[in-house]
């Protein structure tokens, strides 16, 4: 659960919710001390964009509301996996937080590029 100006979300909730858009293969929603963040892989033939950007806050601001529209949408080419498949959503919140120590060891991802990417400054779509 996040709780966003006194709105409690439920940040799996957001990322089925911005999955449904057809531009999305899988997003992942945590919270940070400014707001909700999102992390998105874009679908196979769509380009990550200021558009589509706007598309899935606007389609988060109808579903559910102004107070959980994401502050930062991230465009990933995959979301950080367990080797199991599971979504690493710790590494998620300590970088929507700005924290990028103590990430964990890389090897124990299922692709260690993801954390490269992760730590990148992000480019403006």
């Amino acid at each position: 659960m996040i709780e966003v100006g006194g709105l409690k979300v439920d940040a799996n909730e957001l990322g089925r919710l911005l999955e449904t858009h057809d531009g999305v293969a899988e997003a992942a929603c945590v919270g940070a001390p400014d707001g909700v963040h999102a992390y998105v892989v874009v679908a196979p033939d769509t380009r990550a964009t200021d558009i589509l950007e706007a598309d899935l806050k606007g389609l988060v601001r109808r579903e559910v509301g102004p107070g959980a529209v994401p502050q930062e949408v991230r465009f990933l080419s995959a979301l950080p996996r367990t080797k199991g498949g599971a979504v690493i959503r710790r590494i998620l919140r300590k970088v929507a937080a700005g924290d990028l120590s103590n990430l964990g060891d890389p090897a124990g991802l299922a692709d260690p590029g993801v954390l490269d990417e992760l730590l990148k400054k992000p480019a403006t779509v």
